[in-house]
């Protein structure tokens, strides 16, 4: 018995088949103007990284401000995976700073 309330045909006015709807996007390569635009924060993205290994909260903090304001100068379609990123470092920024406090009210 069919459920009436569905009908069973998913594409019926011409769009891209099933196959193409759930195909993953291969994104471009950025172009010379592009990948120039996004050295600095490029840049400032590994200065934040090296803090972090470091446990140099303060310096961390520092670049991750800095490396935002790159972002926000440059074009939402060039920045969406250090976006991410970003707030991945944010996250183990506070967790550093919660341990190390935690650390310190141990010890003393």
């Amino acid at each position: 018995m069919t459920h009436r309330s569905r009908p069973r045909v998913h594409l019926l006015t011409g769009g891209p088949d099933w196959e193409q709807r759930r195909a993953t996007v291969k994104s471009a390569p950025f172009s010379r103007r592009q990948q120039e635009a996004r050295k600095p924060l490029l840049a400032l993205m590994e200065d934040l990284r090296e803090a972090v290994e470091r446990g140099d909260w303060a310096s961390a903090r520092a670049a991750r401000s800095a490396a935002w304001d790159e972002v926000n100068r440059l074009a939402d379609n060039l920045t969406t995976e250090e976006r991410k990123q970003l707030w991945r470092y944010k996250r183990r920024i506070v967790a550093g700073e919660a341990h190390h406090r935690a650390r310190r009210a141990g010890q003393g």
